[in-house]
């Protein structure tokens, strides 16, 4: 009988053991399996979600706690969103805090940026605060190396601010802030050659009048406030340079000119001395033609050896008055000098 109520009693005690080591296993299941921290700090926080919604998001990895606190920041900032819209962003990988405080920062701007726009802008670009910045606050662009020519034919190089704001609806499908550069250089380089350089220094907005901004803006994602002139140089004076070319254009005519006239004055002197040389070489040839002349006439009888030598004794007779006619001529000068003293002694 004892034996049989103390095996009744350990029986109850290894059943109750069981039960209590069952619910041990369970209740660390639990904790491990339940993000019970993030659903105590949204109960306190009086940002409620329901258990299963944290237990859904940890199992695809997602960290509940970043739920939590996307709806609390919710919460305080008065931006109405729903926990599957903060969910379905935090699932795509997207930064719901800052997309919260975008939000909020339209909404103090009275700028349009529901959540469906906030949500395509975070997670296509990363960076939603920084876009709804941009169109609650002014960007600044500049526009650099635009080169034109003046009426007075000086280069001139401008730089050029422009002044913008983002528009939300048309950030995703608007076209980039190119085209209103495009537009706005090819504006100042039609300009710019319709005046003077002292009239664009001295007024450089000048270049700039009549600019349409909607029309420079238009299908863009940006609206378009101021365009100034921020900067003016010379590059080339492009006057002074063509008088240079046309001078060195001119100094090289002259030079070709020069040369053409020393070379004609050379071929001169050229043919000249060719005309001499042949002169000369006709000379001698008819020079050389006489002793075959004389000879044939002696063969033929018709010239004899004394008349030859008589000829001979001629050219030297000849050859010899020359040379004292040219003896006398000499020294005349210097016989006239003789003389005159002679006539005052």
């Amino acid at each position: 009988m004892n034996f049989s109520m103390l095996a009744a009693f350990g029986a109850v005690e290894i059943t109750f053991t069981i039960i209590g080591v069952i619910a041990l296993i369970a209740l660390i299941l639990f904790f491990i399996i339940v993000p019970v921290k993030a659903y105590f700090t949204a109960l306190i926080s009086k940002a409620h979600i329901s258990m299963a919604k944290l237990t859904s998001l940890k199992n695809c990895k997602v960290d509940p706690m970043l739920l939590v606190e996307a709806n609390i920041l919710a919460k305080r900032l008065g931006v109405e969103i729903k926990i599957n819209e903060i969910e379905s962003v935090l699932l795509a990988g997207g930064n719901v805090k800052d997309m919260l405080q975008a939000m909020k920062l339209a909404k103090d701007a009275s700028i349009s940026c529901p959540f469906s726009l906030a949500s395509a802008l975070e997670l296509k670009t990363k960076k939603s605060l920084e876009i709804v910045k941009s169109a609650v606050e002014s960007i600044s662009e500049n526009i650099t190396q635009i080169k034109a020519i003046t009426k007075d034919n000086i280069e001139l190089v401008i730089e050029i601010n422009l002044t913008l704001k983002i528009q939300l609806p048309k950030y995703l499908y608007g076209l980039s802030v190119d085209k209103i550069k495009a537009y706005v250089t090819e504006h100042a380089i039609k300009h710019i050659p319709l005046y003077d350089k002292e009239q664009i220094v001295t007024n450089p907005q000048i270049v700039l009048e009549g600019i349409d901004m909607a029309e420079a803006a238009a299908n863009t994602a940006y609206q378009l406030h101021e365009c100034r002139v921020s900067n003016i140089s010379i590059s080339r004076n492009i006057a002074m340079e063509m008088d240079v070319k046309r001078a060195e254009k001119e100094r090289v005519y002259a030079q070709m000119q020069a040369d053409r006239m020393k070379n004609a004055e050379e071929i001169k002197e050229i043919q000249s001395r060719t005309k001499t040389e042949q002169t000369k070489a006709s000379l001698l040839e008819a020079e050389s033609q006489v002793p075959l002349a004389i000879s044939q006439a002696i063969k033929e009888g018709r010239f004899s050896v004394m008349d030859y030598y008589k000829l001979m004794n001629l050219q030297a007779d000849t050859a010899l008055r020359r040379s004292i006619v040219s003896g006398k001529d000499d020294s005349s000068d210097g016989s006239a000098d003789d003389d005159i003293f002679g006539d005052d002694e």
